[in-house]
Formats: C-alpha cells, sequence, structure tokens
C-alpha cells in the first residue's frame, strides 16, 4: 500500500464513511475489513484508489489479505463483527481503538438503545476507548454524555440522536488523532461502576408477558418496535406484533382473569384489559395475512415462549445471521 499511512477500519455502518473521508483529508489510505452483513454501501468506494475493501467472515483470512499495519499506522472498529482477538490488537501497538455508541462504563455490550427505554434511562453517549480483549473495557480518550429529549420513544429515535452525536466526537477526534499519532489523554473505563448487557433479538427475545405491570409492558413494546416490526404475543394462535401501545388515562380495572381481553374496538385501535388499567394499542401487524380479530379474543404469550425468551443468550455471524449461544 505504498508508503503512505493507512488506518485500518473494523466492521460497518454509518461512521465507516466519515472516517474515509477524515483520513482521505489528511493524506491517509484506509483499508477496511469487514463483514457480509455490511455490505450496503460498499460500492461507494469501487473506484476509490484511497480505499480498499476486504470482505469476509474470518478475520484470519482477511488480516492475512491485508498484511499486517505499518509501524505508524492506526486502526479503528465500528461495530466489527468479530471478536478481535489479542494477537490482531498486539499489532497495533496500543493504536487499536473502538467507538462505542454508548456511555461507558454503564453499557458494555452490543444490546443497544434497547435496553436503555427497558430501562428508562434516558442518559445516552459515545465513547471512544482502547481496544483491549475485554468487552468495552479499555481506557477511554474521548467521550461525550447527554440527555434524550423525552419525544423520543423507540430505538430507531434514540439510535439517530446518538449516531450524531457520535459523529461529531469523531470528527472532532480523529484528524488530531491521524496528524499527531497522539489520542490524548486517557480516563479510566471504571470496572466498579461496569454494567454489561447483551445482544438482543426480536424475534427470539420479543415475546410480552401480561403478567408485567402496563408500564413495563409498553416500555417492552417501545424497545422492540421501530426499526424492528414490534413487541409480539399469540392471539388465536397467531403472532401479532405490537408497535405502538399506551396506557389509558381512564381508572378502570379489571380482574387478573382479564387480562388480555379486548374489550373495544374504535377503527385501528385496540383496547386491552389489565389489572392496572387499560392497554391501547394504535398500530399491531398479524406475522400472517389471515389473522382476524373479534371482540372478547384474548392475547396470551405462553410460558414455554416467555422462558425461552428469557434463556436464550444470541450472537451474530459476521454474515448477518443468529446463532445461539446457549
Amino acid at each position: 500500500m505504498e508508503n503512505r499511512k493507512v488506518l485500518h477500519v473494523f466492521g460497518g455502518g454509518v461512521f465507516v464513511k466519515y472516517a474515509v473521508d477524515i483520513a482521505k483529508s489528511v493524506g491517509w489510505r484506509v483499508l477496511l475489513r469487514t463483514g457480509e452483513r455490511f455490505l450496503d454501501g460498499l460500492e461507494n468506494y469501487d473506484k476509490d484508489d484511497d480505499v480498499t475493501v476486504l470482505v469476509g467472515n474470518s478475520l484470519t483470512a482477511l488480516m492475512d489479505q491485508g498484511g499486517a499495519p505499518g509501524e505508524d499506522d492506526i486502526g479503528i472498529s465500528f461495530s466489527a463483527p468479530w471478536v478481535i482477538p489479542k494477537r490482531v490488537i498486539d499489532l497495533f501497538h496500543g493504536h487499536l481503538f473502538n467507538l462505542h455508541n454508548q456511555p461507558l462504563p454503564k453499557f458494555r455490550g452490543a444490546g443497544g438503545s434497547s435496553w436503555n427505554i427497558l430501562m428508562g434511562d434516558r442518559k445516552g453517549g459515545s465513547s471512544i476507548h482502547l481496544l483491549v480483549p475485554e468487552i468495552d473495557a479499555g481506557s477511554i480518550f474521548v467521550s461525550s454524555k447527554y440527555v434524550f429529549p423525552d419525544s423520543l420513544n423507540y430505538p430507531k429515535d434514540l439510535d439517530d440522536y446518538s449516531t450524531k452525536q457520535a459523529i461529531v466526537l469523531l470528527e472532532s477526534w480523529l484528524p488530531t488523532l491521524l496528524k499527531t499519532g497522539d489520542p490524548g489523554d486517557s480516563a479510566v473505563n471504571d470496572d466498579g461502576k461496569s454494567e454489561y448487557w447483551p445482544r438482543l433479538n426480536a424475534k427470539i427475545h420479543g415475546w410480552i408477558d401480561f403478567s408485567w405491570s402496563l408500564e413495563h409492558i409498553v416500555s417492552f413494546c417501545n424497545a422492540f418496535s421501530i426499526p424492528h416490526k414490534g413487541a409480539k404475543t399469540l392471539l388465536n394462535e397467531e403472532v401479532v406484533y405490537l408497535s405502538k401501545v399506551r396506557v389509558s388515562d381512564q381508572c378502570e380495572k379489571f380482574h387478573p382473569f382479564q387480562t388480555g381481553l379486548i374489550y373495544r374496538k374504535a377503527q385501528n385501535t385496540l383496547y386491552v384489559a389489565h389489572p392496572d388499567g387499560t392497554l391501547i394499542i394504535d398500530d399491531f401487524k398479524f406475522e400472517s395475512e389471515c389473522g382476524k380479530i373479534m371482540l372478547g379474543d384474548r392475547f396470551y404469550t405462553p410460558v414455554a415462549l416467555l422462558e425461552d425468551s428469557l434463556t436464550q443468550r444470541i450472537q451474530y455471524s459476521p454474515d448477518g445471521s443468529v446463532f445461539r449461544v446457549k
């Protein structure tokens, strides 16, 4: 790759474009190693002599193809689809970083903004830290923290907002790093204050438990809403996704045996009984095209599905497919 310095990018997504533009603006080349799940947009680099793109599901093979980094090269990871091993980390001699679009050390892991919504935590943040073998545990070089506006309710809302904040952070930090080789002063990523939240998958984890409070049902539905289909349950053995729900401001009270019963329909809005009051469903969709709703039908999630959602832990393969850890 000539004698120019190289920014080694691992992963994909929206941040890659900004990293590429910054690197090119200071005369660096870019070597992007990415997985098949990030194929969208890569055609933009087909005729770009300053960017080499290597796509594959084996990081070992991609490292062999691209070769080891030069002495002054720098690496950065954006949602890398692999667990980057110590032998690769060591090649960068303390100059391999990761952008984590959550405040550290509180939100380690890749569960994303759905956890914010589930926990009712409106505090967001972006962090760029040293990449180490432990998950999101390296020293923090630059970060920003903010509070999500109350108008943001769904994962896409929070993700779009935090992405804009992270772009500002990246654009303020990366040019100086590439020009000087100095990442700046670091802050401790305190293990004693850390929390780790695992990946979520709507298909596996998105089952609604109607024994929860209405407040928790609403936050759960919000957490699996846009860009996802919504949290789900069964109606007459058909899967139904509930993407927009709210609690009635009326003071109805119902017996636990009435839980899940649809007692009123008004156009496309459903009114569902719950011991805490009424769950109003403003947007829903059947998985199949033959689903129908009648007054007196009941939403219900079998215990076996709820137990499966609690016990299944998942990861994503570099090609984007899901596999279950346990």
